[in-house]
């Protein structure tokens, strides 16, 4: 069973700092959250809703406002609006509020004419320039001082006229808060998109940063900070309350690259902290497929033609090498053990690509023992059949997190573009859970691995579960230096 998170009433950072137990009211300090992520992607979801969970438990009266990555008039923000406040009772949310994108006809006061002017004082050329890292070191150095010092300010300035709701999330918040992703990068694999991508998730860091409040970065991986984006990147970690890494290679990029903040360490993505079931449909999946609590295995797939940084990176013939690998693996397991397998998706796409490249590929014996989802599952019908599994095996990370906040042992087959997010496993003294999907040897030493879980699974649990309090205790104070940095 997951362990309970005490609830803890921090008097001292309520009377000092003035946080109030009533609802938000206009005027009144809240938190103010940044961002939400996918909603095709099971772990993705889970990320915010495990801060809102966090926060509910250990500080319930404490005012919340999301910034959503959708757009206020989206399916996909009106989805997030409703959602969220089950974990967070009167958390609000706002769409995404920043216009940076050229709109050539904007005037002055219209929305994008802050982007658009930027673009006039620095112009189409040296802009392209600055994004490639061709442009003079000199004249990076003073686009960047515009965007750390001028862009937020004028952007701010356009909300107050054009959207006041979004600006008064930033007037009136106590604390700018970043959540768990790897969203603030720059040149991982080759991508260079600074405007689009680096940019639009870190500007409410920056807006922040240009009017005094307080904010923190927590639970992050960082793959690539390339110059120019460094330039940006460098006061804004240093000027930070805190900068943490959820993974211990991440940390060391930092070190590295001289992008430490003066307080950074490791702290756990805030997906271990979701705690949403859907033990009914779980019952009725199981019953509908024969399977029995601890006596089955999940398989989660990553292919390599993804959206997102991956796409385009890896050569087909390499993506069918993975999945020969895993079809290998579940047809040794089924003749070892003869225990089934569920095709667990953790990307909504993956649904129809683990039927293609597993499930149809797979010989008709370990067809009668493979499960296939019908359609994409939420995040907690998938809690709830991951808590009920003997294993997860999963070519993906949130997975990984999931099924170990719930006490279930973990193997990960995984890429080394798949990121540094990899690593927390380490931090966590399941090194020896990790694996190389481009050796040809993987199959084998991932079934070794599953066979000494399936002999003794509890020794496994035990592994997962004796983690469990010191993740809780750091994501706790994670919420308590938001309290102890919340601006008056």
């Amino acid at each position: 069973m997951k362990t309970k998170l005490p609830i803890l009433i921090v008097l001292f950072a309520l009377t000092c700092n003035g946080l109030s137990a009533d609802p938000a009211q206009p005027g009144q300090r809240h938190l103010l959250i940044a961002f939400t992520w996918s909603t095709q992607n099971i772990g993705d979801i889970a990320i915010t809703p495990g801060l809102l969970s966090l926060i509910h438990e250990t500080h319930p009266g404490l005012p919340s406002v999301v910034i959503t990555s959708r757009e206020t008039n989206t399916d996909n923000y009106r989805t997030l609006r409703d959602y969220l406040p089950r974990y967070l009772p009167g958390c609000k949310t706002i769409g995404y509020p920043f216009k940076l994108r050229l709109d050539p006809k904007a005037r002055d006061g219209d929305p994008g004419s802050a982007w658009r002017a930027f673009h006039q004082r620095w112009g189409e050329s040296q802009l392209r320039g600055f994004e490639n890292g061709t442009l003079s070191a000199r004249i990076a150095a003073r686009v960047a001082d515009d965007i750390l010092n001028r862009l937020p300010k004028e952007t701010l300035e356009e909300l107050q006229r054009t959207n006041p709701e979004a600006a008064r999330a930033f007037t009136d918040a106590g604390f700018v808060l970043f959540t768990s992703g790897t969203t603030l990068n720059f040149g991982r694999m080759g991508v260079r998109e600074l405007y689009k991508f680096s940019l639009r998730f870190a500007m409410p860091l920056l807006i922040a940063r240009a009017h005094g409040i307080p904010y923190g970065i927590n639970a992050q991986s960082f793959e690539a900070l390339d110059w120019p984006a460094s330039l940006i990147f460098q006061p804004l970690f240093r000027d930070a309350r805190f900068v943490y890494c959820r993974d211990p290679d991440s940390l060391e990029y930092l070190r590295q690259q001289n992008l430490l903040c003066p307080r950074s360490g490791w702290r756990p993505d805030t997906t271990f902290f979701f705690n949403g079931f859907d033990d009914a449909w779980a019952d009725q999946f199981m019953q509908a497929h024969n399977l029995q609590n601890g006596r089955f295995i999940t398989v989660t797939i990553r292919s390599t033609d993804q959206k997102g940084p991956l796409a385009g990176t890896m050569n087909p013939e390499r993506g069918e090498a993975f999945q020969s690998r895993m079809r290998q693996f579940i047809e040794d397991w089924i003749r070892r053990t003869g225990e089934p397998v569920v095709l667990a998706p953790e990307v909504a796409s993956e649904v129809e690509a683990a039927h293609r490249n597993i499930f149809a590929k797979l010989s008709s014996s370990a067809q009668k023992k493979c499960v296939e989802l019908e359609k994409f599952w939420t995040t907690e019908q998938a809690y709830s059949l991951y808590r009920r599994a003997q294993t997860v095996v999963s070519m993906e990370m949130h997975s990984v997190i999931m099924a170990l906040s719930l006490g279930t042992p973990v193997l990960m087959p995984q890429f080394s573009e798949n990121g540094r997010k990899v690593w927390m496993l380490e931090e966590l003294g399941l090194r020896d859970w990790i694996f190389d999907i481009d050796e040809p040897a993987t199959p084998g030493a991932l079934l070794e691995a599953a066979l000494r879980i399936h002999e003794d699974p509890a020794a496994a649990q035990q592994r997962v579960r004796s983690q469990l309090p010191r993740l809780r205790q750091l994501g706790v104070s994670v919420i308590r230096e938001v309290e102890m940095g919340w601006r008056k």
